[in-house]
């Protein structure tokens, strides 16, 4: 036994992470009451992941897509029931076809159970040292890359669910009528499993395709109708009549939201858990986005006479604060107002108001750059303890102060803060993108991060002397033992021509020359900063610096291919181009989780969504980290403008250059954190931009997927 815990204090994903870190080999079981999950590991691999739910799954898939017929199916399940054994072991046992053949099943079978593992709330986890032997599927999974995605699909099926208020709720169609000659398999699919209401969790479970897949299109059926909810199921009549305390459905949900609120430091999970509060007792919801003082986003949640909900959102210049005496105080103050239903030209745009009820407004966050204010509305008028009383708590949870940032920015004036970094052409309170006051703290906190280590910088400054003897570089590298180490296993890789092995520092350096040199220190010295001992810099930073290394060595094979006067500088460009989004997680890895989390729900870009919530984007702050390091000016216009590079003032085709590296990166490797559709819109430009021919794009292709079988040469040792 290697190690054990509790999954109430230690989240499966981070177990993941560690197991695939350490390059195990074992098997990982989750248990909890009678569920058993198992996670197969070799050499830190993810080779099978085994839940009932998920084989149950694979077998809908099977028999559905016709790789078995019901006979085999029926034997198939009499094995299991006899045996125990996995649906994937039985296959293999059977020999019906190759298990290659149904790799993708496979692999959906393991997402299953992931998904599974990572929506539970308790159970006990055990990793077993054993050997675990390859069953022929060729399945090899990167176990950090697939758990940041079904993290992701977990939070957005307990979103779902909590839209829902249960699982247990039943979904049917709501006319019931042949599926629209237009709608694809699933959708006919779905048609065919609701005739009749079905529970949504057996719905979910019984489709055959991805089940994160499924929610999504019944999430999408129901916003257009097509689907329809029915009420919850009755518990039935109590069958003794027994004095006990009453329980106040509205005490128990606030108790769960306010649990929820006070779990999570994420200013978007307590919006959504004060949301599915008022999902249950309010008519109507509206979240305002505010920049400046000017409302820049609705979105409205109506909530119908069955529960049923319905969201439309707006966008645009919708108004100034100022139109509205309530928003201006409540703005002012920070305080919430809870109260009569008032007439409001702004909350007119967006619903129609009952001419009598109760309503709410108050603030979630509130910086100089972004502010979210909620509004609720019921057209109940309340006596006695209402839910206005119970919101207001929630509210005061999460006030962002008792007097609003935007509120002291103005009273303070246009001045910057002493001492405060000023970005290019930013003034901190003009009208537009203005550069927020946390943007200034987190700026100057680029003072307090780590600088570029003293040995590598001495060695490069040797480096740059002109007339430095072999013997002198030497003499300044040999100091590092581990450095030496990294270039010489290096110097002897494929990638440098390493066919003859070479032990000697002097002969790695006599190989690789005087600027690859120079690239390989940069690049190791900085591997580092992406491998600190935290828990999100160990989930994160390992992919962070799996694509700096393939975008580097990306941008050597560009600059090579199109006679570049310095592939080593491109390399280096490239490494460095994403280290704006190291000092993101170095200095607030809160913020970096809550980027990466308004990513997958409002499916921004990452630049997008940086500046929404930090007033600017990483190619600037990695710009003032390299500063710091005295890095080469080419590596920082590179990082400054790599996803803008016509917007480069200088250095316009390495950018250019270093922008389709970390295009390819994405692309090749299928990086779970990359922006697809933003990349794909940007590939065609920089193709033309950089003369790549279809011929030597192709060969171009063909080299560096090549290269990046060996990218873990910058790896440790």
């Amino acid at each position: 036994m290697i190690f054990q815990g509790d999954l109430s204090k230690y989240h499966p994903a981070d177990a993941l992470m560690f197991l695939s870190q350490l390059s195990l080999n074992g098997v990982l079981s989750v248990s909890c009451a009678n569920r058993l999950l198992t996670l197969d590991f070799k050499d830190g691999f993810l080779l099978d992941a085994h839940s009932a739910g998920g084989d149950d799954k694979m077998l809908r898939v099977l028999r559905f897509r016709k790789h078995i017929d019901a006979t085999q199916e029926q034997r198939i399940r009499q094995i299991r029931k006899e045996t125990g054994m996995r649906v994937r072991q039985i296959l293999a046992e059977l020999k019906l076809f190759p298990l290659t053949a149904i790799r993708k099943i496979l692999e959906m079978g393991i997402q299953e159970a992931l998904l599974e593992l990572f929506l539970m709330e308790n159970g006990i986890f055990n990793f077993t040292d054993a050997v675990v032997d390859d069953d022929g599927a060729g399945i090899k999974l990167a176990a950090g890359s697939i758990s940041i995605s079904v993290l992701s699909q977990a939070d957005e099926m307990r979103n779902f669910e909590k839209s829902i208020i249960s699982l247990e709720r039943s979904v049917g169609l709501n006319v019931p009528a042949p599926a629209p000659e237009g709608a694809s398999w699933e959708e006919r699919v779905l048609a065919h499993l609701t005739t009749q209401p079905v529970a949504a969790r057996h719905l979910i479970a019984t489709a055959p395709f991805e089940s994160h897949r499924a929610m999504r299109l019944i999430e999408a059926q129901l916003a257009s109708e097509t689907l329809r909810l029915w009420p919850l199921p009755e518990t039935g009549p109590v069958a003794v009549a027994v004095a006990a305390p009453a329980i106040d459905p509205l005490f128990v949900a606030y108790k769960q939201a306010l649990k929820s609120v006070l779990s999570t430091a994420e200013v978007l999970k307590k919006l959504e858990a004060v949301i599915a509060f008022c999902k249950n007792f309010y008519d109507g919801i509206l979240i305002l986005s505010l920049r400046e003082t000017h409302i820049v986003h609705c979105k409205a949640i109506a909530i119908e006479a069955n529960r049923n909900v319905r969201q439309k959102n707006f966008k645009g210049n919708l108004g100034a604060i100022q139109q509205d005496p309530v928003f201006q105080a409540v703005q002012r103050s920070g305080i919430g107002f809870f109260g009569r239903i008032f007439p409001s030209q702004l909350i007119g745009q967006w619903t129609d108001l009952p001419p009598k009820g109760e309503c709410g407004l108050f603030p979630i966050l509130s910086t100089p750059q972004l502010a979210l204010f909620c509004y609720v509305y019921t057209q109940n008028a309340y006596t006695g303890l209402t839910p206005h009383h119970y919101l207001e708590l929630l509210a005061w949870m999460l006030s962002p102060g008792n007097k609003s940032v935007l509120a002291k920015a103005a009273d303070q004036g246009s001045a910057a803060p002493a001492g405060a970094v000023v970005l290019p052409g930013a003034d901190p309170l003009a009208d537009g993108d203005s550069t927020p006051r946390n943007l200034f703290r987190m700026v100057e906190r680029i003072d307090d991060l780590p600088p570029f280590p003293a040995l590598a910088a001495r060695t490069l400054e040797t480096l740059a002397k002109p007339n430095a003897s072999m013997e002198e570089v030497e003499k300044t590298i040999a100091q590092d033992q581990a450095l030496v180490a990294k270039i010489i296993k290096v110097s002897n890789s494929v990638l440098y021509g390493g066919y003859q092995k070479i032990a000697s520092l002097r002969q790695a350096l006599t190989r690789l020359g005087v600027k690859t040199t120079k690239s390989l220190i940069l690049a190791a010295s900085t591997r580092g900063y992406f491998f600190k001992n935290r828990s999100v810099m160990n989930t994160y930073g390992q992919f962070l610096w799996q694509h700096a290394v393939e975008t580097g060595m990306a941008c050597r094979r560009i600059a090579e291919s199109l006679g570049h006067e310095d592939p080593e500088q491109a390399f280096i460009a490239g490494i460095m181009h994403d280290i704006g989004k190291l000092v993101i997680l170095m200095l607030d890895d809160e913020k970096y989780k809550e980027i990466q989390r308004l990513k997958t729900i409002d499916k921004l870009t990452t630049v997008v969504a940086e500046k929404e919530l930090l007033g600017t984007d990483h190619g600037t702050l990695g710009r003032l980290l390299m500063e710091k390091w005295r890095m080469p000016e080419t590596a920082q216009v590179c990082a400054q403008y790599h996803h803008t590079p016509a917007q480069a003032p200088q250095y316009g085709p390495l950018a250019n250059l270093v922008a389709y590296g970390d295009y390819l990166s994405h692309k090749l490797s299928n990086h779970p954190l990359s922006d697809h559709l933003e990349d794909e819109i940007l590939a065609g430009a920089l193709k033309r931009a950089l003369g790549l021919t279809e011929p030597l794009h192709a060969e171009l292709l063909a080299t560096i997927q090549t290269d990046f079988q060996s990218s873990d040469i910058l790896g440790e040792g």
